[in-house]
Parts: C-alpha cells; sequence; structure tokens
C-alpha cells in the first residue's frame, strides 16, 4: 500500500512538474526531474537568508545536470503576513472611501428634479453665446476627467433662465458617472446646512461641514448672490468666505444671476476676489433660456 507521504510527495511533484512546463513550454514531451527547495534562500521581500517560508522550483534534464531555479523565490512567511495585512488595509481603506463618498453624495447632491435628465445632448444651443458656453462646459468635463493635473474652477455669469444650472447638472452628471464625488446645491441650500449646526441636538457641527467640503471631488454652487436676501448680512458673507477659501486649491465651479458690478456686492469683495483664483469665466448673458423650453 502507498504510504500517504510518498502519495503526497507525489502529488507535490506533479504540482512542480506543471509549474515547471507552463513556465518553460520547451519541455513538454521531455523527462526532467523537479524539486522544491525550502528555506536557506533569500527572501525578495527583506533580502535576508535562512528565514522559514521561503522556496523556489527547480528541475534538470539529467542527474548530472544543474538544477535550474524556475518562477521566483517565495517571500518569507513575515513578508507573506506582512503583505497580507496591507491587502487587508486597503481593501478596508477603499471601503471606507467608497462609504465616504457614497455619504457625501447623498448629503450634498441636491439636483432638483427638474434637472435630472440635464444633459450636454438636450441642451439648447440657441444662439452663439450659449454653444459657446456649452463647448466651454463639455471642454472643463473632459479635462477635468482625464488631466487630474489641469482641474480648474469655473464661474458662469449670466442672467436668469439662460442654462446655467443646466450646464452645471450636465457636468455633475457626467463627472458622478465616472465615480467622481462631486456636490450640487445652491449657495443658500448650504447655508441652511451650516445654520442647522447651531440647533440644540443637532447631528453635524459647523467645522465637520467645512470638513465634508473639503473631501468632495467636485463642488458646484448654484445661484451664488441669491442668498443675499435677508438674514444676518455678516454672517452670510462670513460664511460664504469659509466656503470659498476652504476650497482654495480645490476645483469648484460656481454660477450666479448677478453682474459683475452687483456680485461683489452681494457676497462682499473678499470672496468675490477669490472667485477668480485659477477660475475660468462663462458669460451667459444673453436671452432668457427658460423661454426656449416653453410648450406652444
Amino acid at each position: 500500500m502507498q504510504s500517504a507521504n510518498s502519495f503526497l510527495s507525489k502529488g507535490m511533484d506533479d504540482i512542480y512538474r506543471k509549474f515547471v512546463m507552463r513556465s518553460v513550454p520547451k519541455l513538454k514531451g521531455q523527462k526532467f526531474e523537479t524539486k522544491f527547495q525550502a528555506g536557506m534562500l533569500m527572501c525578495p521581500g527583506c533580502f535576508q537568508s535562512g528565514k522559514n517560508g521561503t522556496g523556489a522550483v527547480y528541475f534538470r534534464l539529467n542527474t548530472d545536470d544543474d538544477w535550474i531555479q524556475v518562477g521566483e523565490i517565495s517571500k518569507c512567511t513575515k513578508c507573506r503576513e506582512v503583505e497580507v495585512l496591507k491587502e487587508y488595509q486597503n481593501k478596508s481603506l477603499e471601503k471606507q472611501i467608497r462609504e465616504i463618498g457614497a455619504r457625501l453624495m447623498s448629503e450634498y447632491f441636491i439636483l432638483p428634479n427638474d434637472l435630472r435628465n440635464a444633459g450636454f445632448k438636450n441642451y439648447l444651443e440657441t444662439n452663439n453665446v450659449n454653444l459657446r458656453a456649452k463647448k466651454e462646459a463639455v471642454q472643463y468635463t473632459k479635462t477635468f476627467i482625464d488631466n487630474i493635473d489641469e482641474r480648474h474652477n469655473l464661474l458662469i455669469m449670466g442672467n436668469p433662465g439662460t442654462g446655467k444650472s443646466h450646464l452645471c447638472a450636465a457636468i455633475a452628471r457626467t463627472v458622478k458617472e465616472k465615480g467622481i464625488v462631486v456636490g450640487f446645491l445652491t449657495t443658500g441650500q448650504l447655508l441652511s446646512k451650516i445654520k442647522a449646526t447651531y440647533q440644540n441636538g443637532a447631528s453635524k457641527t459647523e467645522k465637520k461641514i467645512f470638513e465634508d467640503i473639503k473631501k468632495l471631488d467636485l463642488l458646484i454652487l448654484d445661484d451664488l448672490g441669491s442668498e443675499a436676501k435677508g438674514g444676518n448680512d455678516d454672517w452670510r458673507k462670513s460664511m460664504i468666505f469659509e466656503v470659498v477659501n476652504s476650497r482654495i486649491g480645490l476645483p469648484t465651479i460656481y454660477t450666479s444671476n448677478l453682474t459683475e458690478t452687483d456680485l461683489p456686492v452681494a457676497v462682499g469683495e473678499r470672496v468675490y476676489s477669490r472667485l477668480y483664483n485659477n477660475t475660468k469665466f462663462i458669460d451667459l448673458f444673453t436671452d432668457d433660456y427658460r423661454k426656449k423650453l416653453m410648450i406652444k
């Protein structure tokens, strides 16, 4: 009867032979010996010799030939344990990043119902002004996705109803499909979120809101300046400044119905000066875009 040890030995030899033939196809049909040498080999991970777990497969055609190593020497037990731990940590970190991204999107991606299907294809090109604006928005999106080093801010200004929000929604929806974490909300909605942190029992703090804002790959703040009606003007301008300031170096898109004369009055000179930092400007002061959407 075949002993258990000899059975296992034959089984391992078959495994080594298959490994050698996959690695050296020209050996197919030839007779050769194989062996597995363990220990006393230099670990390719820590470059130390004689550690447990190292090993390599060898073959030779004749008994008088030198043994030829096939493949790489396996790493020592400790190095393999470190690799397993790193792999686990990386997977755990990736999971955390996905969960954080999903939470940020659920809280800061507030797309109005009428913009749920907004895209570049259904953006109406009614004149040369919004045709140029669309081209620039498309180019911004391509650059944002393809070249992280060339990402920059965008300031889209124009009278109400000229398709500013539509273009922003198209940008947001396109980059979102690429797995990019994007926030889309009005300045007023963001200020309301900040103000809600002052209530007793609030689940978030003001500091946490700003931490969240910094984590967004892209933040789109729609309707900047419209929040200027009523309320504590000093607090509002201070908060907008903190929002804009927190996004320095991080790609942000702003839209506003106000002119270059009225916007600095609404948001404050400090905010206005920062809006032009690493920013491309799109002018959409043209005929009312919404009129073209009316059912006639």
